[in-house]
């Protein structure tokens, strides 16, 4: 061969053997991307030559980086101004910019969102019913204090007990007590004032209570055994809170609920005829001590306990 011919067939093979002018700094940037997205990087990143422009089109121009690594083109620009130490502030414990921070609270806030859907406010749970102390069956609401019971509790409490919310003590109807039926309640104006009501008053109103002795029945304590009668004075100023007070205790008085059988707080005996818990005036003066007047207070306490008996 011709040394002519052989420098052709020499530049034939170069031109078959060498590869196509092609920069290699592709992989090179591709390699070092790819150390800044581990989180050692994030920690102490090394600052790559390559411009952040260069670096998105990588992005684009090289997607299978972005599939390998989990990062998206979107987020490559955040993670080049990472690289370049620029000023964006990062969440301390996820290394997250904070706007995917924002995203995941708002996240979250919906979690409770649907938890406060299913929480006792809006759902109640089962009730647990005060009287039998167990969960409530056919579960019975009451229309003015909103407490539940076993239906066949509160109507067995209503009957045999009192018509009261056993755990507010709403009144539900009118509460009879165990006053012993045959009872008398007479009323007389005494010409004179009582200690305290000498500018508020007209004259003094006496009510006279009179029981005699009698036989206990089912109601009471000790059902046939007898109890001991008994005749109480009381008195009220005649003046407009006398008179209010004296029609209220009327109608305690029809509704049984004056008087009681069981033991004397005073004295100690048993099966008696005592107060049943409406504060009466015994005496005419004395004060206090002596239930008697003056006493600002009983006014206003005698009327919250008639409205505790459902009467007002």
């Amino acid at each position: 061969m011709s040394d002519h011919d052989k420098g052709n067939h020499s530049l034939l093979k170069a031109e078959t053997v060498a590869p196509p002018a092609k920069k290699c700094t592709i992989d090179a940037s591709a390699s070092d991307t790819m150390k800044a997205t581990t989180p050692q990087s994030r920690s102490s990143p090394k600052k790559p030559e390559i411009p952040t422009r260069e670096l998105s089109k990588l992005a684009v121009k090289h997607p299978s980086t972005d599939d390998a690594f989990g990062i998206s083109s979107k987020n490559l620009k955040h993670l080049s101004e990472i690289i370049f130490n620029k000023p964006r502030s990062l969440d301390a414990a996820s290394g997250v910019p904070n706007e995917e921070n924002i995203d995941t609270n708002h996240h979250n806030q919906n979690e409770t969102e649907k938890v406060k859907m299913t929480s006792p406010k809006e759902k109640k749970e089962t009730e647990i019913c005060t009287i039998c102390l167990d969960d409530c069956t056919e579960p019975k609401e009451l229309d003015r204090c909103g407490h539940v019971f076993c239906s066949t509790c509160i109507d067995q409490y209503f009957q045999s007990v009192k018509p009261q919310c056993p755990c507010c003590f709403t009144i539900y109807g009118e509460i009879r007590g165990n006053q012993p039926d045959n009872g008398t309640m007479k009323i007389n104006i005494v010409k004179r004032r009582l200690p305290g009501f000498e500018h508020d008053s007209y004259a003094t109103i006496e009510i006279t209570y009179h029981f005699p002795d009698g036989t206990q029945n089912e109601k009471h304590p000790n059902p046939g055994m007898p109890y001991y009668g008994t005749t109480r004075v009381a008195y009220l100023p005649d003046n407009s809170d006398g008179r209010r007070i004296l029609k209220l205790l009327k109608k305690a008085f029809e509704l049984r609920q004056i008087f009681t059988v069981g033991q004397s707080r005073t004295t100690g005996r048993e099966n008696v005829l005592t107060w049943n818990d409406i504060h009466h005036k015994t005496s005419f003066a004395g004060g206090m001590e002596r239930f008697g007047y003056p006493d600002d207070t009983y006014i206003n306490r005698v009327l919250q306990e008639l409205a505790a008996k459902g009467i007002q």
